[in-house]
C-alpha cells in the first residue's frame, strides 16, 4: 500500500506541475471567466484543488487540527499570476511529499476518527483517506483541463498512464 500511495503523490505533483506550465498560454481574462466546471472559473476552481489539498495533509501532518483543516481556504484572487499560483503552490506540495514519505505501513492503516463543525463524523484507514486526497486532486486537473481547452488552447495530457509512461521507475 505505501508503494501506491508514494506513486500517487509522486503522480499528483507531476500532473499540478504539468497543469500550472499549461496555464502559461491563457491570459488574465481566460484564468478568471466563469465556466469551469469545478468551482467557477478555473483560477476558482486552481484555488479549490489547493486549499483542499493543503487543509488534508495538515490535518495529517498535525499541523492543522480537523476542525481548522476543514475551513482552510486559499482566496483565489491571490492566484492572480501563474507565478504566484506556482509559488503557492510548492510548499503545499511539498508538505504532502514530505507526509508520505515519512509513512510507514503500519501507519496507512491506524484509523482517522473525525467530527467536524457541521456535526458529521466517522472514521477511516489513513490510506483510503490519503488516496481520497489524491484522487480529488486528479478530478479538480480535469474539470480545469477542460475549461482549459474550452478555452481554446492545447492542455497537457495529465493522464496517470501518461505519467506511468513518461517517469519509468
Amino acid at each position: 500500500m505505501l508503494e501506491l500511495v508514494k506513486t500517487y503523490y509522486a503522480y499528483n505533483s507531476w500532473a499540478a506541475a504539468k497543469l500550472l506550465d499549461s496555464l502559461e498560454s491563457l491570459s488574465a481574462a481566460e484564468l478568471t471567466a466563469p465556466g469551469c466546471s469545478g468551482h467557477g472559473s478555473i483560477r476558482d476552481t486552481l484555488a479549490h484543488f489547493m486549499a483542499t489539498q493543503w487543509g488534508w495533509v495538515s490535518w495529517f501532518d498535525g499541523s492543522l487540527t480537523v476542525t481548522q483543516a476543514y475551513g482552510v481556504k486559499i482566496p483565489s484572487d491571490s492566484l492572480d499570476t501563474v507565478a504566484k499560483a506556482r509559488e503557492r503552490w510548492l510548499p503545499i506540495d511539498k508538505q504532502a511529499t514530505d507526509l508520505v514519505n515519512g509513512l510507514t505501513e503500519e501507519k496507512l492503516r491506524d484509523i482517522w476518527s473525525w467530527s467536524l463543525p457541521n456535526g458529521g463524523s466517522d472514521s477511516l484507514p489513513l490510506w483510503k483517506l490519503l488516496l481520497h486526497v489524491a484522487n480529488h486532486g486528479t478530478h479538480t486537473r480535469a474539470q480545469i483541463v477542460a475549461a482549459i481547452r474550452r478555452a481554446g488552447h492545447d492542455a497537457p495530457n495529465i493522464d496517470f498512464l501518461n505519467y506511468s509512461l513518461t517517469v519509468r521507475g
